[in-house]
Protein backbone atom coordinates (compact mmCIF):
# COMPACT_ATOMS: atom_id res chain seq x y z
CA UNK A 1 0.00 0.00 0.00
CA UNK A 2 2.98 2.41 0.72
CA UNK A 3 4.68 1.45 -2.13
CA UNK A 4 1.49 2.45 -4.18
CA UNK A 5 1.32 5.48 -2.37
CA UNK A 6 4.95 6.59 -2.80
CA UNK A 7 4.55 6.17 -6.41
CA UNK A 8 1.58 8.31 -6.72
CA UNK A 9 3.34 11.27 -5.26
CA UNK A 10 6.57 10.85 -7.57
CA UNK A 11 4.47 10.34 -10.75
CA UNK A 12 2.32 13.44 -9.46
CA UNK A 13 5.43 15.55 -9.60
CA UNK A 14 5.99 14.33 -13.07
CA UNK A 15 2.34 14.97 -14.28
CA UNK A 16 2.62 18.57 -12.45
CA UNK A 17 6.48 19.31 -14.03
CA UNK A 18 4.86 18.33 -17.67
CA UNK A 19 1.95 20.60 -16.99
CA UNK A 20 4.56 23.20 -16.01
CA UNK A 21 5.59 26.29 -19.19
CA UNK A 22 8.87 26.22 -17.15
CA UNK A 23 9.96 22.75 -18.29
CA UNK A 24 9.26 22.82 -22.32
CA UNK A 25 11.07 26.16 -21.87
CA UNK A 26 13.88 25.19 -19.98
CA UNK A 27 14.43 21.97 -22.67
CA UNK A 28 13.28 24.09 -25.65
CA UNK A 29 15.89 26.34 -24.86
CA UNK A 30 18.69 24.42 -24.49
CA UNK A 31 17.94 22.60 -27.21
CA UNK A 32 17.41 25.75 -30.08
CA UNK A 33 20.73 26.96 -28.18
CA UNK A 34 22.83 24.17 -29.28
CA UNK A 35 21.55 23.81 -33.27
CA UNK A 36 22.51 27.19 -33.44
CA UNK A 37 26.17 26.59 -32.37
CA UNK A 38 27.15 25.20 -36.29
CA UNK A 39 26.22 28.42 -37.07
CA UNK A 40 29.55 30.38 -34.92
CA UNK A 41 32.25 30.37 -37.58
CA UNK A 42 34.91 28.17 -37.57
CA UNK A 43 38.24 26.92 -38.67
CA UNK A 44 37.94 22.91 -39.49
CA UNK A 45 35.33 20.29 -39.06
CA UNK A 46 36.93 18.96 -36.57
CA UNK A 47 37.41 22.11 -34.14
CA UNK A 48 32.97 22.70 -35.16
CA UNK A 49 32.45 19.17 -34.23
CA UNK A 50 34.09 19.37 -30.42
CA UNK A 51 32.68 23.33 -30.22
CA UNK A 52 29.23 21.45 -30.80
CA UNK A 53 29.75 19.14 -28.25
CA UNK A 54 30.91 21.37 -26.01
CA UNK A 55 28.03 23.48 -26.18
CA UNK A 56 25.62 20.85 -25.95
CA UNK A 57 26.93 20.01 -22.59
CA UNK A 58 27.47 23.03 -20.76
CA UNK A 59 23.77 24.35 -22.67
CA UNK A 60 22.15 20.70 -21.09
CA UNK A 61 23.70 20.74 -18.33
CA UNK A 62 22.73 24.33 -17.58
CA UNK A 63 18.93 23.26 -18.35
CA UNK A 64 19.47 20.11 -16.28
CA UNK A 65 20.65 22.29 -13.07
CA UNK A 66 17.77 24.82 -13.37
CA UNK A 67 15.18 21.99 -13.71
CA UNK A 68 16.28 20.48 -10.89
CA UNK A 69 16.67 23.66 -8.64
CA UNK A 70 13.64 25.49 -9.63
CA UNK A 71 11.40 21.88 -9.18
CA UNK A 72 12.73 21.00 -5.92
CA UNK A 73 11.94 24.44 -4.61
CA UNK A 74 8.06 24.05 -5.36
CA UNK A 75 7.02 20.89 -4.52
CA UNK A 76 7.31 20.17 -1.33
CA UNK A 77 6.45 24.02 -0.46
CA UNK A 78 3.28 24.04 -3.07
CA UNK A 79 1.56 21.46 -1.37
CA UNK A 80 2.27 23.53 2.01
CA UNK A 81 0.86 26.53 1.19
CA UNK A 82 -2.18 24.92 -1.33
CA UNK A 83 -2.92 22.36 1.88
CA UNK A 84 -2.48 20.05 -0.40
CA UNK A 85 -0.37 17.97 1.98
CA UNK A 86 -3.18 17.46 4.53
CA UNK A 87 -4.70 15.25 2.14
CA UNK A 88 -1.69 13.37 1.23
CA UNK A 89 -0.69 12.83 4.80
CA UNK A 90 -3.52 11.38 5.56
CA UNK A 91 -3.69 8.37 3.55
CA UNK A 92 -0.94 5.33 4.55
CA UNK A 93 1.78 7.50 3.85
CA UNK A 94 4.64 8.54 6.18
CA UNK A 95 6.05 11.94 6.11
CA UNK A 96 9.31 10.59 5.46
CA UNK A 97 7.96 8.83 2.09
CA UNK A 98 6.20 11.25 1.38
CA UNK A 99 9.32 13.47 1.38
CA UNK A 100 11.21 11.32 -0.38
CA UNK A 101 8.92 10.78 -2.89
CA UNK A 102 8.83 14.22 -4.26
CA UNK A 103 12.60 13.92 -4.32
CA UNK A 104 12.03 10.97 -6.55
CA UNK A 105 9.96 12.61 -8.51
CA UNK A 106 12.22 15.72 -9.18
CA UNK A 107 14.84 13.60 -10.31
CA UNK A 108 12.90 11.43 -12.24
CA UNK A 109 11.69 14.58 -14.58
CA UNK A 110 15.34 15.58 -14.58
CA UNK A 111 16.13 12.04 -15.90
CA UNK A 112 13.48 12.02 -18.66
CA UNK A 113 14.58 15.78 -19.87
CA UNK A 114 18.39 14.89 -19.97
CA UNK A 115 17.94 11.69 -21.68
CA UNK A 116 15.81 13.59 -24.31
CA UNK A 117 18.25 16.00 -24.78
CA UNK A 118 20.70 13.25 -24.94
CA UNK A 119 18.67 11.72 -27.60
CA UNK A 120 18.55 14.60 -29.77
CA UNK A 121 22.26 15.37 -29.25
CA UNK A 122 23.08 12.49 -30.35
CA UNK A 123 20.68 12.57 -33.54
CA UNK A 124 21.94 15.97 -34.40
CA UNK A 125 25.59 15.44 -34.13
CA UNK A 126 25.67 12.01 -36.26
CA UNK A 127 23.09 13.84 -39.03
CA UNK A 128 25.57 17.27 -39.03
CA UNK A 129 28.79 15.18 -39.28
CA UNK A 130 28.10 11.38 -39.49
CA UNK A 131 29.82 10.65 -35.49
CA UNK A 132 27.82 8.65 -33.37
CA UNK A 133 29.03 9.66 -29.50
CA UNK A 134 27.29 7.89 -27.06
CA UNK A 135 30.14 8.51 -24.76
CA UNK A 136 28.20 12.16 -24.15
CA UNK A 137 26.34 10.10 -21.86
CA UNK A 138 29.44 10.08 -19.47
CA UNK A 139 29.08 14.05 -18.90
CA UNK A 140 25.18 13.86 -18.77
CA UNK A 141 25.55 11.02 -16.23
CA UNK A 142 27.52 13.04 -14.20
CA UNK A 143 25.05 16.61 -14.64
CA UNK A 144 22.61 13.43 -13.43
CA UNK A 145 24.49 13.25 -9.92
CA UNK A 146 25.16 17.01 -9.64
CA UNK A 147 21.33 17.25 -9.66
CA UNK A 148 20.45 15.19 -7.46
CA UNK A 149 23.03 17.17 -4.85
CA UNK A 150 21.41 20.26 -5.54
CA UNK A 151 17.84 19.30 -5.68
CA UNK A 152 17.86 18.03 -2.38
CA UNK A 153 19.74 20.75 -1.03
CA UNK A 154 16.93 22.56 -2.32
CA UNK A 155 14.02 20.53 -1.07
CA UNK A 156 15.92 20.65 2.57
CA UNK A 157 15.70 24.36 2.25
CA UNK A 158 12.19 24.58 0.94
CA UNK A 159 11.04 22.90 3.98
CA UNK A 160 11.00 26.40 5.85
CA UNK A 161 11.69 28.82 3.54
CA UNK A 162 10.21 30.01 0.71
CA UNK A 163 11.48 28.67 -3.12
CA UNK A 164 13.04 31.96 -3.64
CA UNK A 165 14.93 32.00 -1.28
CA UNK A 166 15.78 28.14 -1.47
CA UNK A 167 17.01 28.54 -5.10
CA UNK A 168 19.34 31.66 -3.93
CA UNK A 169 20.65 29.49 -1.19
CA UNK A 170 21.07 26.60 -3.55
CA UNK A 171 22.69 29.15 -6.05
CA UNK A 172 25.50 30.26 -3.21
CA UNK A 173 26.14 26.74 -2.80
CA UNK A 174 27.10 25.73 -6.26
CA UNK A 175 29.14 28.82 -6.62
CA UNK A 176 31.06 28.07 -3.56
CA UNK A 177 31.37 24.25 -4.24
CA UNK A 178 32.62 25.34 -7.85
CA UNK A 179 35.10 27.48 -6.78
CA UNK A 180 36.23 25.94 -3.17
CA UNK A 181 39.39 24.73 -5.05
CA UNK A 182 40.61 27.98 -6.30
CA UNK A 183 39.53 30.60 -3.42
CA UNK A 184 39.05 28.20 -0.05
CA UNK A 185 42.47 26.30 -0.57
CA UNK A 186 44.61 29.81 -1.10
CA UNK A 187 42.41 31.35 1.74
CA UNK A 188 43.30 28.23 4.25
CA UNK A 189 47.10 28.30 3.26
CA UNK A 190 47.52 31.65 3.06
CA UNK A 191 49.28 32.70 6.52
CA UNK A 192 49.31 37.17 6.26
CA UNK A 193 45.31 36.14 6.77
CA UNK A 194 43.16 36.13 9.87
CA UNK A 195 43.65 32.85 11.63
CA UNK A 196 39.69 33.05 12.01
CA UNK A 197 39.00 33.29 8.38
CA UNK A 198 41.86 30.41 8.21
CA UNK A 199 40.04 28.20 9.82
CA UNK A 200 36.40 28.92 8.34
CA UNK A 201 38.07 28.44 4.68
CA UNK A 202 39.41 25.21 6.03
CA UNK A 203 35.97 24.25 7.58
CA UNK A 204 33.86 24.92 4.61
CA UNK A 205 36.79 23.11 2.10
CA UNK A 206 36.87 20.04 3.46
CA UNK A 207 32.87 19.92 4.51
CA UNK A 208 31.88 21.14 1.23
CA UNK A 209 32.14 18.77 -2.06
CA UNK A 210 33.95 19.90 -4.76
CA UNK A 211 31.27 20.32 -7.44
CA UNK A 212 34.26 20.74 -10.01
CA UNK A 213 34.96 17.46 -9.81
CA UNK A 214 31.71 15.94 -11.90
CA UNK A 215 32.65 18.50 -14.45
CA UNK A 216 33.81 16.56 -17.26
CA UNK A 217 31.93 18.27 -20.46
CA UNK A 218 35.07 19.50 -21.85
CA UNK A 219 36.91 16.67 -21.78
CA UNK A 220 33.88 14.19 -23.27
CA UNK A 221 33.13 17.04 -25.53
CA UNK A 222 36.91 16.35 -27.01
CA UNK A 223 36.69 12.93 -27.37
CA UNK A 224 38.75 11.97 -23.49
CA UNK A 225 42.16 12.82 -25.50
CA UNK A 226 43.38 14.29 -22.26
CA UNK A 227 42.72 11.27 -20.49
CA UNK A 228 39.63 8.83 -20.26
CA UNK A 229 36.96 9.11 -17.76
CA UNK A 230 36.91 5.51 -16.88
CA UNK A 231 34.06 3.54 -14.79
CA UNK A 232 36.58 3.65 -11.46
CA UNK A 233 35.93 7.68 -12.13
CA UNK A 234 32.37 7.40 -12.54
CA UNK A 235 31.65 4.99 -9.97
CA UNK A 236 33.96 7.41 -7.33
CA UNK A 237 31.37 10.52 -8.55
CA UNK A 238 28.46 8.00 -7.89
CA UNK A 239 29.13 7.39 -4.36
CA UNK A 240 30.44 10.98 -3.51
CA UNK A 241 27.19 12.38 -4.74
CA UNK A 242 25.21 9.77 -3.04
CA UNK A 243 26.62 10.51 0.03
CA UNK A 244 25.88 14.28 -0.13
CA UNK A 245 22.45 13.34 -1.74
CA UNK A 246 21.81 11.41 1.65
CA UNK A 247 23.09 13.50 4.18
CA UNK A 248 20.91 16.24 2.71
CA UNK A 249 17.80 13.61 2.55
CA UNK A 250 18.66 12.84 6.19
CA UNK A 251 18.24 16.40 7.49
CA UNK A 252 15.19 17.43 5.81
CA UNK A 253 13.62 14.77 6.40
CA UNK A 254 14.00 15.17 9.87
CA UNK A 255 13.06 18.73 9.19
CA UNK A 256 10.11 18.09 7.68
CA UNK A 257 9.14 15.38 10.14
CA UNK A 258 9.24 18.37 12.86
CA UNK A 259 7.55 20.72 10.85
CA UNK A 260 4.20 21.40 12.06
CA UNK A 261 1.50 21.10 8.86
Amino acid sequence: MRVGAFSAVALGVVRDALHQKIFYVLVAVALAMFMMVPALPSAQVGVQLDLLRDGFLGLISLMGFLLAVILAAGVVHRDLERRTAYFVLSKPLTRRLYYLAKFAGVMLIVALALAFSWLVGLLFIYAKFGVFNPGLGKALFTVFLECAILASLTLLLSVHASPVVSCFGTLLFYVVCHLKGEYLSEAMADTSRNLLLRGMSGFFYYILPNLGFFNINETVAHGERSFPVGAADLLAMLVLAASFTAAFLVVGVELFRRREI
